[in-house]
């Protein structure tokens, strides 16, 4: 196991694991005891240096330089906005190049890192959750409006079903209705005719028997019922009403349903979401400008009114 990439661990020697080495190798970055610090320096496939670990955990680490590797950079090239060593003061890539220490630069860097950072606690990461919340409260408030309106729209077509069905109960009890009055009609006047009817056979049967009678005075009564009896009930011409069925297309059943609208409020609403995202998504496009131009003036630090020189070198 490797020590110095386990943050949650003890530190241990690279060789034989023994918990809180004393020593470590400046040159391999490893952890040694103090057996295996001598092993290790007898190694010499490389070069080794074995120093305390306490001054390594507290010494500062210089960059190699690119093009004196054997050399680290402790000077920095305000032209070339990059480290350098002693030797790269007289390079002809940096002939005429102000320097300043690599350390008041980098601690330069790390003043404007700990501004960029307590902003990034303080405001920039709070708006950000802020939002995020913003944008659970609005899913949250889509789903629960979702099932609201879904509600609604059920509650509505219920509502029209039964209207239907009561215009539908409405019309079929009105041509029952109809229907139960022309039946009446017609056995009122059947009745009738019946009656009519009995009254005609023994009209047939009392002038049969005046035939057949030998009393004239009974002939001598006799008066005729044909007048009477030769009208006959009106024509009965019964029928019922006729159902005309509307056809209803389905753009005016959408139509006559409803629809969805936006109230202007949430229209209102949902223009200034768009619009703050927008200007949110721009600010963040300046701010990264203004930062990049921020590490280039950082970069730039005393070049006006210093010229940087070292003693014994010539430019």
């Amino acid at each position: 196991m490797n020590p110095s990439k386990s943050a949650q661990d003890v530190l241990r020697c690279h060789l034989c694991e023994t918990p809180v080495p004393p020593l470590c190798c400046d040159i391999c970055h490893i952890y040694l005891c103090k057996v295996c610090a001598g092993e290790h320096i007898l190694d010499e496939s490389t070069g080794h240096k074995v120093v305390p670990i306490k001054q390594t955990l507290t010494a500062l680490i210089y960059p190699t330089c690119s093009n004196h590797s054997t050399e680290n950079c402790q000077l920095y090239s305000e032209d070339c906005t990059t480290p350098a060593c002693v030797q790269c003061v007289t390079y002809k890539d940096h002939k005429g190049h102000g320097f300043i220490d690599l350390i008041e630069c980098v601690e330069r860097k790390k003043e404007a890192s700990q501004k960029n950072l307590q902003e990034l606690k303080s405001s920039i990461l709070i708006e950000h959750k802020e939002f995020a919340s913003h944008i659970r409260n609005q899913k949250s408030y889509l789903d629960k409006t979702l099932q609201e309106l879904k509600t609604a729209i059920d509650e509505h077509g219920e509502k029209l079903h039964k209207q239907v069905s009561d215009v539908v109960e409405k019309l079929k009890s009105d041509i029952v209705k109809k229907h139960e009055e022309r039946i009446a009609a017609l056995i009122n006047t059947e009745e009738k005719n019946a009656i009519t009817i009995s009254d005609i056979e023994n009209c047939i049967l009392g002038v049969q028997e005046l035939q057949a009678s030998r009393d004239i005075g009974r002939v001598f009564e006799y008066k005729s019922r044909n007048e009477e009896l030769r009208k006959t009930p009106p024509n009965l011409n019964v029928t019922l009403p006729t159902f005309v069925a509307y056809d209803i297309t389905n753009d005016k059943l959408n139509e006559l349903f409803g629809s969805l609208t936006m109230e202007s409020d949430d229209r209102k609403t949902l223009e200034q979401d768009v619009k703050s995202m927008s200007l949110k998504a721009k600010d963040v496009e300046r701010d990264e400008v203004g930062m990049r131009k921020h590490q280039n003036e950082e970069n730039k630090v005393f070049k006006e009114g210093s010229n940087f020189e070292l003693d014994g070198i010539g430019y």
